[in-house]
C-alpha cells in the first residue's frame, strides 16, 4: 500500500532529498557491464527484475550527446506556433506538421485511452516518431551497447516499440499522472505473468535516452517493486499525481545515460517547477513472443498520443515493424565506421539497408514505420 506524503514547498523539498536517498541505496545504477556471453551481468539483471527499472550511466559519448541536443533544438525551432499552424516562429513550413504535441497534450507514455485536450499555443512537450525527424535519433536507436542490453532482457528476436522525444519545459513543464503502461499480461486478478527471473510474457520496457540532467525535481518518479501487481485489477485506481508516495525514488539521469523502467512499473512525473527542462528520447522493446497473437488495444499507432484501436497481432505486422532495428543499426554503422556494430539476430521483412530510398519507404504518407507500433 502506497503511503502519501503531503505539505507545501519545504515538505516537497524534503521529499525530494529522501526520494534522492533511496534512489541512491536501491543498487540498481551502474554503467553497462556484460558477461564473457555478451550478455548483462546477473547482478544488473537481478536489480532490474527487482525494482523494476535500472539506470545505465554514461551509455552515450559527449559528441553523441551533443549532436542529439542540437539536433533536437532544431526541430523545437520548426515547431509550429500554435496547434494546427503549419508555420513555426520564423514564418518557416514546418517539416513534420502533425508530430507535435503541445504542453497540454503531453502523456509520457501514459497509456490511457482518454483523448487529450489541447490549447492553441503552449510549449511543445513531446515530438513523436524521432526515428524519422531526427537522424541522430536512428543512429541511438542502433546502439550497439544499447541493443546488446536489450537482448540480455528480451532475448535475441526482440522487437520494436514505440518512440517518442519528452521535453519537460523549464519552470512549466506539466505533471505525467501515476500510471502503469502494461495492459495484456496480468492474471485475472492482477499478478504479473512476468516471472521474477523476468521470464515469460511481459509488457517489455521504456527507456530513457537522455541529452539533460534528469533531477529529483524535472524526473521520472518509478515505485520499486510496482511492476508485480496491476493496481487497476478489481475495479483499482491508479494514484493522483498530486500524491507524493512515499515509496517512489527518483530516475535521476545526465546527459548521456540511460533508464529502463519496466512497463509495469507504477511510473510518474510531478510538475516541473525547476530552472531546468528535461529532454529525453523514450524507446522501447518487446519480447516477440509476447506480441504475436496478442489482442490488446493500440494507443501508438498513431502520429500523437490520443486515439485508440482495437488489435491483434501477426507475424506479418510486427516483421514489417521490425525493420527498424537493422536499418537504425546501418545507419549507425555509416557514421561510426570504427565502432562494432550490433548483429542483430532477430527475423524482419525488407532490406537492412540505410540510404535515401529507405528514408522514403520508413516515412510513406498512411504506411510510416510507426503505424505498425506496438502496444503491449
Amino acid at each position: 500500500m502506497n503511503k502519501t506524503v503531503t505539505g507545501g514547498a519545504t515538505q516537497w523539498k524534503a521529499y525530494c532529498e529522501a526520494g534522492r536517498a533511496r534512489a541512491e541505496a536501491l543498487g540498481n545504477r551502474g554503467p553497462m557491464r556484460f558477461d564473457e556471453n555478451g550478455k548483462l551481468t546477473q547482478d544488473i539483471l537481478d536489480a532490474y527484475h527487482r525494482a523494476g527499472f535500472y539506470v545505465f550511466i554514461g551509455v552515450l559519448s559527449p559528441a553523441e550527446v551533443a549532436e542529439l541536443a542540437a539536433d533536437f533544438d532544431r526541430v523545437l525551432d520548426n515547431a509550429p506556433v500554435a496547434r494546427g499552424s503549419s508555420t513555426d516562429k520564423h514564418g518557416r513550413p514546418v517539416k513534420f506538421p502533425g508530430y507535435y504535441s503541445l504542453s497540454s497534450d503531453e502523456y509520457e507514455g501514459d497509456d490511457s485511452e482518454e483523448g487529450s485536450a489541447a490549447v492553441d499555443a503552449a510549449m511543445v512537450g513531446l515530438v513523436a516518431h524521432p526515428l524519422m525527424i531526427m537522424d541522430s535519433a536512428l543512429r541511438v536507436y542502433g546502439h550497439p551497447q544499447i541493443l546488446k542490453m536489450v537482448e540480455s532482457i528480451n532475448g535475441p528476436d526482440f522487437i520494436p516499440f514505440h518512440e517518442s522525444v519528452f521535453h519537460k519545459a523549464a519552470g512549466e513543464g506539466l505533471p505525467t499522472p501515476w500510471h502503469q503502461d502494461g495492459r495484456t499480461h496480468w492474471t485475472e486478478d492482477g499478478e504479473s505473468l512476468e516471472q521474477p527471473d523476468g521470464s515469460g510474457k511481459t509488457h517489455g520496457f521504456n527507456l530513457s535516452v537522455s541529452w539533460s540532467n534528469c533531477t529529483v525535481e524535472n524526473c521520472v518518479w518509478v515505485v520499486p517493486g510496482s511492476h508485480r501487481r496491476w493496481y487497476l485489477a478489481g475495479g483499482g485506481e491508479f494514484p493522483a499525481i498530486t500524491e507524493r508516495l512515499e515509496n517512489a525514488v527518483p530516475m535521476l539521469l545526465a546527459p548521456g545515460d540511460c533508464g529502463m523502467v519496466n512497463r509495469s512499473s507504477l511510473h510518474g512525473a510531478y510538475p516541473n517547477k525547476s530552472s531546468e527542462r528535461r529532454v529525453t528520447m523514450v524507446l522501447g522493446f518487446h519480447k516477440r513472443s509476447s506480441a504475436i497473437g496478442i489482442e490488446t488495444t493500440n494507443v501508438h499507432a498513431f502520429k500523437l498520443p490520443g486515439k485508440v484501436k482495437p488489435i491483434k497481432y501477426s507475424e506479418d505486422y510486427v516483421l514489417h515493424r521490425t525493420r527498424m532495428i537493422p536499418l537504425a543499426i546501418d545507419a549507425r554503422r555509416q557514421q561510426y565506421p570504427d565502432e562494432v556494430p550490433y548483429d542483430y539476430k532477430g527475423s524482419y521483412l525488407g532490406e537492412g539497408v540505410w540510404n535515401e530510398q529507405a528514408r522514403v519507404e520508413i516515412s510513406q504518407e498512411g504506411d510510416e514505420y510507426w503505424q505498425r507500433d506496438i502496444t503491449l
